[in-house]
C-alpha cells in the first residue's frame, strides 16, 4: 500500500506532480472555440484582478485607519468587503486575508488557463501565417502587453506581490495581540511562498536561471524565518498605542496590555481586573473608578494618573511610578502594596493613609505646591518626615533656579560649586550646588520644575577626593565614579 502511495504521487502525468510539471497534452480545439474561450478568460482575469485591488485597497485603508482601540473594544464593528456585513475588527482581520486568498486562488486557476489558450492560440497563428489567413489576435489587456515594462511590472505585482504585501500590513496590525501573532504569521508566509513557487513554475525556460535564483533565495529565507519564529514570537510583538483613546466603561478584563501606551487615556468605570499592565505607560491617564483588582501593574508608568475610587484589591504595583498619580479614595488599597512602588510618597493619599503612611499632615498641599514660582526659583522638593530640613508643623522645602546655569555642560566639579556660590538671582544669594539626593528630588520633579535637558548634572555630593556623584537626567541614575575635572551641567538650588 504505501508503494502504491508513492508511486501515486510521484508520478509527473497524475496530480500533484502534473501542477509543477504539466505535461503537454494535445489540444484538438478549433481555433473558434479558442478564440471565444480566450476572451471569456481574458475579461473573467480582469474582473477577478480588480476585485482583488478593491478588496486589498479597501482592507489596507481599514486598518491602518483604525486605531488600537478597535483590537480590544468588541463594539468596534466594521463591514466585509463584498458581502457588506457589520463584524467586530478582530473578526474582520480574520476574514479579509481568506477572502483575499480566495480572489487570489481563483486568480491564478483562470490564469493558468489562460496560459494554456495563449500557446494553443499561437500554435494555431503559425499554420494561419503560412497561408496568409487571418490569425488569432491577444486580447488588448493588460496580460498580452509583454513588450512594455511597465505594463509587465504591474500585473507581476499584482499577481504575486500585492496580497502577500497586504497581508504582511494586517499581519502588523494583530502583533499586537498575543493570541494571533502566530496564526496571522504562518497565515501570511504560506501564502508568500505559495505565489514565489508559482512564480518558479511559470519562469520562461530560458530565463530560469537568472530569475529564478533569487526566489529560490527568498523561499530559503522565508522558510528558515518560519522554524525560527516561533520560539521569539513575543520580540516581535508590538505594543498597544491607546494614547488619549475614550475607553470608559470598558470590559477590559484579563486582557495583556505588557508594554501599552494609554497615556491620557480615559479608562473611568472601566474593568480591568486581573489585566496584564506591566510596563504600560498610564501617564494622565483617567482611572477614576476602575476596577482593577488583582491587575499586574509591574514597572507601569502611573504619573499623573487619577485612581480616586479605583479598586486596588490584589494589583501588583511593584516598581510602578506612582509620582503625582491622585489615590484618593481608592478601594481595598493595602499600605504594603503600595509600598512596593516607586515614588509611593510622591502621590496623593486620602487622610486616613496620610496617617498610616507617616506623612506630613499637609503631604497633599504640598504636593500641589511643586512647581509654582517662589524665592527666585521653582518650588522643586517639599521636606517630608525623615528628610534632612524637616520641622514638624513647619513647611520647608527646596527651591531650585529656573533654568541651569548658561554654558551648557562647560563647567568642572570646582567650578560648578563657585558659579552656584557666586550666583544672585533675584535678590536671593544662598544658591548652592543640591547634593546628590537633592539632585534626585529635582529629576523626579523635572517636569514640574522645567527647562532640564538629557544630559549629566554634577551634584555637590563628593566620592572621593578626585571623584564626585553626578545625575544622568535621561534616565534618572545615579554614579560617584566621576573625575572633577570633567564638565557637565549645572542647576542651583536653596533651601526655603
Amino acid at each position: 500500500m504505501p508503494n502504491k502511495i508513492w508511486t501515486r504521487i510521484t508520478d509527473r502525468r497524475k496530480a500533484p506532480r502534473d501542477w509543477w510539471y504539466p505535461e503537454p497534452k494535445k489540444d484538438d480545439r478549433h481555433a473558434d472555440v479558442v478564440k471565444l474561450l480566450h476572451e471569456s478568460h481574458s475579461k473573467a482575469i480582469n474582473k477577478t484582478m480588480l476585485s482583488i485591488l478593491a478588496v486589498g485597497l479597501y482592507c489596507l485603508l481599514a486598518v491602518i485607519s483604525a486605531s488600537d482601540k478597535s483590537l480590544i473594544v468588541s463594539s468596534s464593528s466594521i463591514q466585509t468587503p463584498l458581502v457588506g456585513t457589520s463584524i467586530s475588527f478582530v473578526a474582520f482581520l480574520r476574514v479579509a486575508p481568506i477572502l483575499l486568498v480566495i480572489l487570489t486562488v481563483y486568480l491564478h486557476i483562470l490564469y493558468g488557463e489562460w496560459l494554456r489558450l495563449e500557446n494553443k492560440r499561437m500554435e494555431l497563428n503559425i499554420p494561419l501565417a503560412k497561408t496568409g489567413e487571418p490569425t488569432i489576435e491577444s486580447l488588448p489587456t493588460i496580460f498580452s502587453i509583454t513588450d512594455r515594462r511597465l505594463p509587465r511590472f504591474v500585473t507581476t505585482f499584482i499577481f504575486y506581490w500585492f496580497v502577500p504585501l497586504i497581508l504582511c500590513i494586517i499581519a502588523n496590525k494583530t502583533f499586537a495581540l498575543k493570541e494571533l501573532i502566530l496564526q496571522m504569521f504562518y497565515f501570511a508566509s504560506v501564502v508568500t511562498l505559495s505565489l514565489l513557487f508559482l512564480q518558479i513554475n511559470r519562469c520562461p525556460k530560458e530565463q530560469w536561471r537568472w530569475r529564478n535564483t533569487p526566489r529560490w533565495f527568498l523561499c530559503a529565507l522565508l522558510v528558515a524565518f518560519m522554524g525560527y519564529f516561533p520560539s521569539h514570537a513575543d520580540k516581535f510583538r508590538r505594543p498597544l498605542n491607546l494614547q488619549r483613546e475614550d475607553l470608559h466603561d470598558a470590559w477590559l478584563q484579563g486582557l495583556d496590555f505588557t508594554g501599552a501606551d494609554m497615556s491620557n487615556a480615559n479608562l473611568k468605570g472601566a474593568n480591568l481586573r486581573m489585566a496584564q499592565l506591566s510596563g504600560v505607560s498610564l501617564i494622565g491617564a483617567n482611572l477614576q473608578g476602575t476596577n482593577l483588582r488583582g491587575a499586574s501593574l509591574k514597572n507601569a508608568q502611573l504619573n499623573e494618573a487619577n485612581f480616586q475610587g479605583a479598586n486596588f484589591g490584589g494589583a501588583d504595583l511593584t516598581n510602578a511610578d506612582l509620582f503625582s498619580a491622585n489615590l484618593r479614595e481608592v478601594k481595598e488599597m493595602e499600605p504594603y502594596r503600595i509600598k512596593t512602588a516607586e515614588n509611593w510618597n510622591r502621590a496623593f493619599y486620602s487622610s486616613e493613609f496620610i496617617v498610616i503612611f507617616k506623612l506630613s499632615p499637609t503631604h497633599n498641599e504640598d504636593l500641589e505646591q511643586i512647581g509654582n514660582y517662589s524665592g527666585g526659583g521653582k518650588i522643586a522638593y517639599i521636606f517630608q518626615p525623615g528628610d534632612k530640613g524637616y520641622v514638624d508643623g513647619e513647611r520647608h522645602g527646596l527651591i531650585a533656579a529656573e533654568a541651569d546655569l548658561p554654558g551648557g555642560d562647560k563647567y568642572t566639579w570646582e567650578a560648578a560649586k563657585k558659579a552656584c556660590d557666586d550666583l544672585s538671582e533675584h535678590d536671593c544669594s544662598d544658591w548652592r550646588l543640591p547634593s546628590k539626593e537633592e539632585l534626585n528630588q529635582l529629576y523626579l520633579n523635572r517636569s514640574a520644575v522645567g527647562g532640564f535637558s538629557v544630559n549629566y548634572y554634577w551634584s555637590s555630593t563628593e566620592g572621593s577626593a578626585n571623584y564626585a556623584w553626578y545625575q544622568n537626567f535621561y534616565d534618572g541614575s545615579q554614579y560617584y565614579f566621576y573625575i572633577k575635572s570633567l564638565n557637565l551641567c549645572v542647576r542651583a538650588v536653596r533651601a526655603f
